[in-house]
C-alpha cells in the first residue's frame, strides 16, 4: 500500500538515468510541476526533446553511460533505461545512499511510484494503481481530462483572488461557509466546465452580496 503524497521539489536535484521517450516523460512531467528544481539527465544518447531542453539550460545533460557514484546529492532517482541490467545498479546505488528511486517497468524494485495525473495549473488530479495497472490509470486519467479541462485552472485563480476578498466581506466562519457551499454548486461548476468563467464569478460576487445582506439585517 502506498501513501500519497505531495513533494516540493524546489532546489532538489533530481536524476533520470536514460534519455529515452519514457526518460522523456519523467522530465517533463517534473517540469510541470515547476521549473526551480534541478534535472541532471545521464545517458550517451537523449531523444530530441530532451536535447532541446539541455541545450535550452532547462535540464543539465550528462552524455556518459551511468556508472556508480553518479547518484550524490540527488533527491530522486528514476531508472529509466532500456537495460534491466543498469535500471537494476541505478536501484541499488539509491538504496545504498537512501535515495527515493523509481525503476520504470518495476515496481517491486520501486521505493516510490508516480501516479497518473491532470494538471490544471496549481490544481492537481492523480491516479494511482500502485504500479500494478499503469493501463487503467492512463484509462481514468483520460476521463478526468474531458471532466476537468484547462478552464479549471484559470478558475482557481480567480477562486483563491475571490477568497481574500471574501475574507474582508464576509466575516464571520458561517456566511464564509455558505458561500463556498454556493461556489461548489453543479451549476457554477457547469459554467467553469463550459469555460463561462466571467459568468461563474458574477454569480458568485452577487451570492457573496446576498448572504452579507441576509447577515446583516438578521434574515439568516
Amino acid at each position: 500500500m502506498l501513501y500519497p503524497l505531495n513533494v516540493d521539489l524546489t532546489g532538489r536535484l533530481i536524476v533520470v538515468v536514460g534519455g529515452g521517450i519514457v526518460a522523456e516523460r519523467k522530465v517533463v512531467g517534473i517540469l510541470a510541476a515547476g521549473e526551480r528544481s534541478l534535472v541532471r539527465v545521464i545517458a550517451p544518447a537523449v531523444t530530441t526533446q530532451l536535447r532541446a531542453l539541455a541545450d535550452s539550460g532547462r535540464i543539465d545533460w550528462h552524455s556518459v553511460r551511468y556508472a556508480h557514484g553518479m547518484l550524490a546529492g540527488a533527491f530522486l532517482v528514476y531508472a529509466a533505461t532500456d537495460c534491466p541490467a543498469v535500471n537494476a545498479e541505478v536501484a541499488a546505488e539509491a538504496e545504498e545512499r537512501d535515495i527515493l528511486v523509481n525503476v520504470i517497468d518495476d515496481p517491486s524494485a520501486s521505493s516510490f511510484q508516480i501516479p497518473s495525473s491532470v494538471r490544471r495549473g496549481d490544481f492537481l488530479l492523480t491516479v494511482s494503481t500502485g504500479g500494478e495497472s499503469p493501463a487503467l490509470s492512463r484509462a481514468i486519467r483520460m476521463e478526468l481530462e474531458q471532466l476537468y479541462p484547462e478552464a479549471f485552472g484559470q478558475w482557481l485563480e480567480r477562486v483563491a483572488h475571490l477568497r481574500r476578498e471574501m475574507r474582508a466581506m464576509l466575516s464571520t466562519s458561517r456566511e464564509r461557509t455558505a458561500f463556498w457551499r454556493m461556489a461548489l454548486r453543479p451549476y457554477i461548476l457547469n459554467m467553469v466546465h463550459d469555460g463561462e468563467l466571467e459568468k461563474a464569478e458574477v454569480e458568485l460576487r452577487n451570492a457573496a452580496l446576498d448572504i452579507g445582506a441576509k447577515s446583516s439585517d438578521g434574515s439568516d
